[in-house]
C-alpha cells in the first residue's frame, strides 16, 4: 500500500518539476527577447536624438519661439524616456 502512495507522489513530483522547469525556461526566453527589444529601442532613441542635434547644430530651432518649443519638448520627452529605460 505504501509503495503505491509513494509511487503516486513520485510521479506527481516528476510531473510538477517538469512543469516548473518548462515555465522557468519559457519565462527566461521571453525576458531575453524583451531585453533585446529594449536594447534595440534604446539604440534607436539615441540615434534619433543624435539626428535631432545634428539638424539643429547651430541652435536655430531652439531659439525660435514656436519651433523651439516643439523641439525642446521633443528633446525633453526623449531624455525622460531614455532615463526610464536605463
Amino acid at each position: 500500500m505504501w509503495t503505491i502512495i509513494l509511487s503516486v507522489f513520485l510521479i506527481l513530483s516528476v510531473i510538477l518539476n517538469g512543469v516548473f522547469v518548462y515555465c522557468s525556461w519559457n519565462s527566461i526566453k521571453k525576458m531575453e527577447q524583451l531585453e533585446e527589444w529594449v536594447t534595440t529601442f534604446r539604440t534607436q532613441i539615441d540615434n534619433v536624438y543624435k539626428r535631432l542635434k545634428f539638424v539643429d547644430e547651430k541652435n536655430l530651432f531652439e531659439k525660435d519661439d514656436d519651433v523651439g518649443f516643439v523641439f525642446s519638448e521633443l528633446v525633453r520627452i526623449m531624455k525622460e524616456f531614455d532615463d526610464t529605460i536605463q
